[in-house]
């Protein structure tokens, strides 16, 4: 017969001022949350305990709020997207798909939208049938520097040239692709001795492992840097500063000097629909990775889904603010009846 586990997991950490996931394999039916820091310190208006069970809806839960320097708590609900939600990053399902109102040419390009309320730094969005921009569009990219009911960047993008990024739709990805390494888009390659290659998503990449380089003609000028399509190179580095200071890169041992410039296709260029320029892991170079001192399993295909429960991140939201000292206590039901 199955044996259905029905119990109680528990633990602590310092937060971060982020959202924390608390990975818990057997799954969360109700999970008890303290702010230790909160709790034991003078200060009102600040949330000390969090409950969140089964049946709630995602993102909420029940907030206990200091109302004096006392201990006094105050029951309520947590505001919207500031609770608890159920994590299975086995499955992949995008947000709802959100309008934008245009995105700048900028130096990191930006997105004006009214729709930040579900996002987080850090989050990766997906762009859809922006009128001046779709060379976009189907593209995933990390997002940062949100202002709240306003807009977010494209924190790894290369400048956009269009005469119109006009209007469009985006959806947040809650997760990653479940196997490590995972290929990645890429949105510069510079023209060096060694490459330095930029891409559009937080990439994960270690110095050592093997790529191959997919970089598409889409046409005469787009995206150009034919000569490293299809080429195998090792990752010597990661974290070198582009020509715009981003740093979310990979450096290989294949110079291009001598090749044609890398350029981002256009929505004037006829480029609506193309195959995106892409880093694919294929393997490791042990020699580079032992030279490195770097882990010389660091392209092993690793399944890295998890199930849990993620905290939001605040003064009144269960992951706290940084250097906040949280407990909590999550557990799992024999069975749950919501009648």
């Amino acid at each position: 017969m199955s044996v259905v586990f029905s119990g109680t997991n528990q633990g602590s950490f310092t937060s971060d001022g982020t959202a924390k996931i608390l990975e818990v394999r057997s799954d969360v039916d109700w999970i008890w949350v303290k702010n230790e820091t909160v709790s034991y310190a003078a200060g009102a208006n600040t949330g000390a305990e969090f409950y969140w069970r089964r049946g709630m809806t995602n993102g909420r839960g029940t907030i206990y709020t200091k109302t004096t320097t006392t201990n006094a708590l105050q029951v309520g609900q947590i505001a919207a997207n500031s609770g608890f939600y159920l994590v299975d990053s086995s499955v992949n399902t995008p947000g709802a798909s959100l309008s934008l109102s245009g995105i700048t040419s900028g130096t990191p390009p930006v997105v004006n939208t009214a729709n930040t309320s579900t996002l987080n730094n850090g989050d990766i969005v997906r762009i859809f049938s922006t009128v001046g921009a779709l060379q976009l569009g189907g593209l995933d990219f990390t997002i940062g520097s949100i202002s709240a009911g306003s807009s977010f960047k494209l924190a790894y993008m290369a400048t956009i040239v269009s005469a119109n990024p006009g209007a469009g739709t985006f959806r947040r990805i809650p997760y990653d692709p479940i196997y490590y390494p995972r290929r990645r888009y890429i949105t510069k390659i510079s023209q060096a001795a060694q490459a330095i290659v930029t891409l559009s998503v937080t990439h994960g990449f270690t110095v050592g492992q093997v790529v191959r380089m997919i970089v598409p003609t889409v046409n005469a000028s787009t995206f150009g840097m034919t000569e490293l399509d299809g080429i195998e190179a090792t990752i010597v580095a990661v974290g070198a500063a582009d020509a715009d200071g981003i740093t979310n890169t990979i450096t290989i041992d294949v110079d291009t000097l001598g090749f044609t410039a890398f350029a981002f296709p256009l929505t004037a260029s006829g480029a609506g629909g193309f195959t995106p320029a892409q880093v694919v892991p294929i393997g490791e170079n042990t020699a580079q990775a032992l030279s490195s001192g770097v882990s010389t399993l660091g392209d092993a295909t690793v399944n890295q889904a998890v199930i849990g429960i993620q905290l939001q991140a605040g003064t009144t939201s269960p992951a706290g603010a940084s250097n906040d000292v949280i407990s909590w206590v999550a557990g799992k039901s024999f069975s749950v009846n919501n009648e």
